[in-house]
């Protein structure tokens, strides 16, 4: 007689082996490849025990440990970027620091000075810009200097 597994299947869109490897290499890179980092120094910075990060890198699929999300991006976080997106990368995700700037999104960009620019048109369709549409004009020109200015020459500035 042929034996039926009837448990429940609980890997999820991510395998308890995918992030095993993930941080696995991650650690191993920084501390053992790269020497960026030691487990002390690791755990000191990420916050998660000296014991914990070891048992993360463990080579024996038996031994090893599969870190928590917590520990896995506290870890991350110390390590950088390229770090946290090979987690989110498990994901189909990337990431980048909130406080970094967003890059300029060049249709959203040209949308909004189109916008700004028909203001404009629609006032100078007489071939003048008279007193009653002139504050309209202004702002609108303003605005579409705003828009613009990220990807100008005196964006940096700004």
């Amino acid at each position: 007689m042929m034996h039926r597994n009837t448990t429940a299947e609980e890997t999820g869109v991510v395998s308890r082996n995918c992030v095993i490897d993930t941080m696995r290499t991650l650690l191993r890179n920084a501390v053992v490849v790269r020497r960026r980092f030691t487990v002390e120094q690791l755990a000191e910075l990420s916050g998660v025990k000296v014991r914990a990060i070891r048992s993360y890198m463990v080579m024996d699929d038996g031994e090893v440990r599969e870190p928590s999300l917590s520990s896995a991006l506290s870890i991350a976080t110390v390590l950088g970027t390229e770090a946290v997106n090979a987690i989110l990368a498990n994901i189909g995700y990337a990431a980048r620091p909130l406080d970094e700037a967003e890059d300029a999104c060049p249709m959203v960009m040209t949308a909004a000075a189109m916008q700004h620019l028909s203001v404009i048109a629609t006032a100078a369709a007489d071939g003048r810009i008279d007193h009653i549409e002139r504050p309209a004009v202004r702002e609108a020109a303003d605005m579409l200097i705003a828009t613009v200015l990220p990807v100008s020459s005196h964006g940096d500035a700004a």
